[in-house]
């Protein structure tokens, strides 16, 4: 098998910390030479990638076939073990885009990616108590039901074990659709993918309605939309997602590009 994922720390002010050289695997072998990667900030102030390079990164694993995982706060992760027994560790999939809500779209290969990810954690051994949750986001006028279904035949397919919660968020794709009307008017232009017409307030909602899901869940995974053509969006579209996730503990951002799920067996 080739190597096909390409997993980077989230680009944010927290500074990194190297967990894996101090790993009892690595800190004892005579090969931990390859460990000593050269640092990831050049002072407690400055890194040295700015936030359009961290992004070209990104964009450049996708023209590569490379599927993107993004770690933001991880080192908040509390393992099962360290729960307790009692506890039950809570796995959150939104498997939407969420930075293009408009595109209404559950399954494609980015959020088919996404819930295999998820399901491997929870299949294993320390994870197997763990609960996996995917998250609905309907609004009214619409058949949540029949999605529900369709959601539900699909995890049958799939062989994947999840409990589906419908989120009604008719308030919150409202600010979505308010903002894209303001910036058409001002720009005369339509542009449906266009990052610049995603606003903070529309993903403030977004973050909110997240974090008040009953339960705060162990770790959380979400999806991660291709960094925009636009290079001069670059900056603006890691600003987007650091407001999508701000607070959020643990979070795995994910974005998948080839197949992974067959239902033809």
């Amino acid at each position: 098998m080739r190597p096909n994922t390409v997993a980077l720390g989230f680009f944010d002010d927290t500074p990194p910390q190297d967990c894996l050289s101090q790993h009892p695997a690595f800190s004892d072998s005579k090969d931990a030479a390859w460990l000593n990667f050269p640092p990831v900030w050049v002072s407690e102030s400055r890194k040295r990638l700015s936030p359009r390079e961290y992004v070209a990164v990104i964009a450049d694993a996708v023209k590569m076939q490379r599927n993107v995982l993004l770690a933001r706060s991880f080192h908040d992760l509390k393992l099962p073990q360290e729960l307790g027994w009692r506890a039950q560790p809570l796995i959150d999939v939104w498997p939407i885009n969420l930075l293009r809500p408009d595109s209404g779209r559950y399954v494609d290969t980015c959020s088919l990616f996404l819930l295999q990810m998820a399901c491997i954690l929870a299949m294993t051994r320390a994870w197997r108590r763990a609960r996996l949750r995917l998250f609905l986001c309907v609004e009214s006028g619409t058949r949540p039901r029949s999605q529900e279904d369709k959601l539900q035949q699909l995890l049958k397919d799939l062989r994947i074990v999840a409990h589906i919660h419908t989120v009604p968020w008719d308030n919150v794709v409202a600010l979505h659709w308010h903002s894209r009307k303001e910036a058409t008017n001002e720009s005369g232009l339509n542009f449906p993918g266009n990052v610049a017409c995603v606003s903070d307030d529309y993903l403030g909602a977004v973050n909110r309605l997240i974090r008040e899901q009953n339960s705060a869940p162990t770790v959380r995974f979400l999806y991660l939309p291709r960094p925009p053509a636009d290079t001069s969006l670059y900056q603006r579209y890691l600003e987007q997602l650091e407001v999508l996730t701000r607070g959020l503990g643990p979070t795995l951002l994910v974005h998948g590009v080839s197949a992974v799920t067959s239902t033809e067996l």
